[in-house]
């Protein structure tokens, strides 16, 4: 496609593939593109001290806020006018205000892609107020855009970004690290202390009849007194890289893609990485997967309606490998052919230029 944009700046957090699917999307319109994560510039000890100042009291919270939020925005700021781009991406507001915002947007277009619901953000008080200044709002969930709209924003896009093949993708068995073929169950993500986590615990328990691997934050052991089999297959591991984590993924055979309390209708980005990685996920149903996402698909998705069924949805493809792996390839297939970065490009290109 012909690209519409000169330069094109993409804050975004590294840790997630996501970060290169929107590079890439971008590469395809702009002809230079710089990517920008700007939590990578603050020192880890400040960086600790912002994700507990929700424990603070309010007077001194309100001071690290307003000392935080304007070393970085400086920071942002600075970068926006030494580069001088005339399209701007932002994953969720990453630490933005709307003066910021306001700033922004008179230079250039300003995107912003929801990865997280901009009601259920606890993190930064400002993402909400600083979509009004978009020029356009990527929106991977139905509700949320539809939400958008009620409030009065009506520029806004069901926006499916994709996956990146290269963070997520299949290996040869020797390269897995086993030597083995596919085999069990695994779930590597963080539970809560509410009862989200309760929930979540609920479902990772009809998991443990097989072969299962679960790994997480501290948050999962508030559960095992309600469901002590999850203590037997538990491993507390933090953070994981993402190399790592493509290993993990390419060893399973299932791994359940749940349903998240910010999530309504769309679906977390787990299910795309698993397919990337040759597992296929078992997909705790909302609207958006059917109706939207998988539109088109005329396979029987391996959507979970039922807690009390997916055991026996496991255990039929834990036992079927022709079945698991054929329609693993055809949903991955539909993904990479409906959701390419060149075909979101042109989507994305499409919606700015109305």
């Amino acid at each position: 496609m012909e690209k519409k944009f000169e330069r094109a700046l993409l804050l975004c957090p590294a840790q997630y593939s996501l970060s290169n699917s929107l590079r890439s999307i971008l590469g395809h319109m702009a002809g230079e593109v710089r990517y920008s994560d700007i939590r990578s510039a603050i020192s880890s000890r400040i960086m600790k001290l912002n994700s507990q100042a929700f424990r603070l009291p309010y007077g001194v919270r309100k001071r690290w806020d307003r000392y935080f939020l304007e070393k970085v925005n400086e920071m942002i700021l600075t970068q926006v006018e030494e580069f001088r781009p005339d399209l701007v991406m932002v994953y969720n507001s990453l630490y933005m205000v709307p003066e910021t915002c306001r700033t922004v947007s008179s230079r250039s277009k300003l995107v912003f892609f929801m990865g997280d619901s901009p009601f259920y953000t606890p993190q930064n008080n400002y993402y909400l107020s600083c979509l009004p200044h978009a020029d356009l709002i990527l929106s991977p969930d139905s509700h949320w855009q539809q939400q958008m709209v009620t409030m009065g924003l009506e520029k806004t896009l069901y926006f499916v970004p994709g996956v990146d093949t290269s963070s997520y993708y299949r290996l040869t068995p020797e390269n897995t690290q086993t030597g083995y073929g596919r085999s069990g169950v695994l779930y590597v993500g963080a539970c809560y202390l509410n009862s989200w986590g309760y929930k979540k615990a609920m479902l990772m328990n009809y998991f443990t009849r097989f072969d299962f691997r679960l790994y997480g934050n501290s948050a999962w052991r508030r559960w095992f007194s309600f469901f002590p089999d999850l203590e037997k297959v538990f491993t507390d591991s933090g953070f994981i890289a993402q190399e790592e984590m493509n290993r993990m993924y390419n060893r399973a055979a299932v791994i359940p893609v749940d349903g998240n309390p910010g999530i309504i209708n769309g679906v977390h980005l787990r299910m795309f990485e698993a397919l990337a990685a040759g597992a296929l996920p078992l997909i705790e149903y909302r609207n958006d997967v059917d109706s939207l996402l998988f539109n088109g698909f005329e396979d029987q998705l391996p959507l979970v309606r039922d807690y009390r069924k997916v055991a026996d949805m496991a255990e039929y493809y834990l036992n079927n490998e022709r079945e698991r792996s054929g329609l693993v390839y055809r949903m991955d297939e539909f993904l990479a052919r409906e959701y390419s970065h060149e075909l979101n490009a042109s989507r994305l290109a499409e919606a700015l230029g109305r």
